[in-house]
């Protein structure tokens, strides 16, 4: 079977087919103004997926639209006397010590905030329905809507994620509009109003962009079947996509999470913490060796906006290899968050563009002015010296040195990412390896391990195309929940399983009609925990009798306390279904220095001191091969640093793992 994973990127678009196991990747500029033209030149060079293919794509479309505001107009229907809850929120302020905070302007303005006479209260473990609108009342509602000049429309009512037909009731109404309708507690069946509604309006303003977006790009292509991922990491067709965009929002940095993993995996490695360096940004994840339902979050936050839908623990920072240098007013040298983007991109790119830290590794010799995208694209040296020259002048100091500071810079922003996502998670850093990825990951591998502490460096296979190799060999999930909020001591453990397996038989169904074998089915269950009276829950697995035991020992390890004589609820019950996508045996080698054949010749770099370091092709090594630092690896995709005192091994599946000589 032929797959192509594709990740649009705001630099490049980046692909890889997946053929029985063997790979291969392009990679291009990306086209911001209209995204589906680099992924159908990309997928057309590798001979597209053929009818029986398919193309699984990560794609920003969601995301910038959210980012830059330029969504769709909104109509919000919801209880009357609650309008403005979408702007009231929860009254917490994200900069707690900003002198003149700025909140996000509401996605939808309160004229286009519609109100029904609807009411539904709890009693006795039940849903009452004291208040229904009427057909009339709805007509009126839906003629108001026609005259509001909405092109979408999100329902979200109190109470519905019990009762989801309260929505359902409104939405057959409104279906003659002929726009579409976005139903909050079928979208995210969660108790938490705010991020329910949120959540609901995201997806609402996003579905007539990327609905449009994936129609062209499906038509576009060359047969086979189009798929998104998700921001959990696992696959969806792209009709649903388009229908629910909400769930894909964080599909690239997800692609990337799931490639590491599997690289991992095939390395022998256990818990990482990832590092995706791409030209925009850096994205930073811990994920388990075995990834569960339990490791992923249930809320993120976009633009100011929560969306409550399950997605992968990542943590993102505006320093990419585009990320723009500068010298501000007060004489300090700063690094991103602007980036120099596709175009005109860095000023090593000939296009007079600015100095960013992909410039600096070129400067210190790093990078190879030919060398680039195997030699595809020639970098202007140099326009790099001169920019440098004068960012030398500006602080004082010599050209080397500024590139060095800027390399500091940097790095000092991915450490204290890096640490978000492992000591702030309760894990520690001795015990991860650091899985470093994107353009610029393997540049910075060593010297992020070696300030962290980390245990090693892995610099998987195909780094600067990762996200899109995770794609090619993502798994098909579906995700089901059910909201409970009652005391756990209600919820034996045949009661929790007769749930868990309703939510399983719902992902199940959804997998076999996007035509998935049932026996290739696997199944992940999740419950979401807390004590009385807290806000936020843990999710754990269904563990039986021991589960509450099992919570006052994850709440420990987590927050340092525990509560033996607090009572437990259980919010939430999850169920995930899986298609695994198989994965090709990883072969170890003999453990052998590398071959001369490898050797491609040496350059002055100040990784040796501003001598002569050995210049390698990477793709020339085989799994049980090492060389010794300093030394360069040089491939298609990317370019990784082995400082003096390291050693790089290439590792089945034909990663390196780079470990400083004597630590094992």
């Amino acid at each position: 079977m032929r797959t192509i994973g594709v990740d649009t990127g705001g630099t490049f678009t980046d692909l890889v087919l997946n053929e029985d196991g063997v790979l291969r990747a392009e990679k291009l500029s990306s086209t911001p103004d209209d995204p589906s033209r680099a992924v159908v030149e990309g997928t057309a060079r590798l001979g597209g997926p053929g009818a029986r293919g398919e193309v699984v794509h990560g794609t920003t479309v969601a995301l910038n639209a959210l980012l830059t505001g330029d969504v769709a107009p909104v109509a919000l229907v919801t209880n009357r006397g609650f309008r403005d809850l979408i702007e009231i929120g929860r009254q917490d302020r994200p900069e707690l010590y900003a002198l003149h905070p700025v909140k996000p302007d509401p996605l939808v303005p309160r004229a286009l905030r519609f109100e029904v006479d609807q009411r539904s209260y709890p009693r006795g473990g039940e849903l009452e329905h004291e208040r229904t609108p009427t057909d009339a009342e709805l007509d009126t509602l839906a003629r108001a809507v026609r005259r509001s000049g909405a092109r979408s429309i999100a329902i979200c009512l109190l109470h519905s994620y019990a009762d989801p037909s309260i929505e359902r009731h409104v939405a057959n109404r409104l279906a003659k509009l002929g726009l579409p309708i976005t139903c909050s507690a079928e979208l995210l069946p969660a108790h938490r109003e705010f991020e329910r509604y949120s959540t609901a309006l995201v997806n609402a303003a996003l579905v007539p962009c990327v609905q449009r977006y994936l129609e062209r790009l499906g038509a576009a292509l060359d047969g086979g079947r189009l798929s998104v991922l998700q921001s959990s990491g696992g696959t969806l067709p792209a009709e649903r996509a388009a229908l629910e965009p909400a769930r894909v929002i964080l599909s690239g940095p997800a692609g990337g999470v799931v490639g590491a993993a599997r690289a991992a995996r095939e390395a022998g490695l256990e818990d990482i913490v990832t590092l995706d360096m791409g030209g925009t940004s850096t994205d930073v994840a811990f994920h388990a060796a075995r990834g569960r339902l339990e490791d992923a979050v249930s809320s993120a936050s976009v633009a100011g906006h929560p969306i409550g839908l399950s997605s992968l623990d990542i943590h993102t920072i505006g320093c990419g290899g585009g990320s723009i240098v500068r010298v501000d007013a007060g004489g300090v040298l700063r690094v991103g968050p602007e980036s120099a983007g596709a175009d005109p991109g860095p000023a090593c790119y000939g296009r007079g563009g600015p100095l960013t830290v992909t410039d600096a590794h070129l400067l210190l010799g790093h990078l190879a002015p030919g060398c680039f995208l195997g030699g595809a694209m020639e970098l202007d040296a140099e326009a790099t010296r001169r920019g440098f020259a004068e960012l030398a002048r500006q602080l004082g100091t010599k050209p080397q040195r500024a590139a060095e500071a800027v390399l500091e810079v940097a790095r000092a922003a991915m450490r204290r990412a890096v640490g978000v996502m492992s000591m702030q998670r309760g894990k520690d850093p001795s015990r991860l390896a650091l899985v470093a990825f994107g353009g610029a990951g393997g540049l910075q591998a060593a010297a992020l391990a070696d300030g962290l502490g980390l245990a090693s460096a892995l610099v998987p296979r195909l780094p600067g195309c990762l996200s899109a190799y995770g794609m090619a060999h993502a798994d098909a999930v579906r995700d089901h929940s059910a909201a409970v909020l009652a005391p756990l001591a209600d919820w034996q453990v045949s009661r929790r399983k007769a749930l868990l397996g309703e939510l399983a038989r719902a992902a199940r169904d959804e997998l076999t009609a996007a035509g998935h074998a049932a026996r290739r089915i696997e199944y992940e269950y999740g419950l979401d925990l807390r004590y009385e009276g807290q806000s936020f829950e843990l999710t754990l697995p269904e563990t039986g009798r021991a589960l509450e035991e099992d919570f006052h020992a994850r709440h420990a390890a987590r927050y340092g306390w525990r509560l033996d004589d607090r009572g437990v609820q259980l919010v939430q019950a999850r169920a995930r279904a899986v298609v695994r996508r198989p994965a090709a045996e990883a072969v170890a080698g003999k453990s052998r220095p590398a071959p001369r054949s490898a050797l491609l010749g040496t350059r002055a770099s100040a990784l040796g001191g501003g001598a002569e370091v050995s210049v390698y092709d990477r793709e020339a090594l085989a799994p049980g091969h090492w060389v010794d630092g300093p030394c360069v690896l040089e491939e298609y995709s990317g370019t990784t640093l082995v400082p003096a005192g390291w050693r790089a091994e290439v590792r089945p599946g034909s990663h390196v793992r780079l470990t400083a000589r004597g630590s094992g």
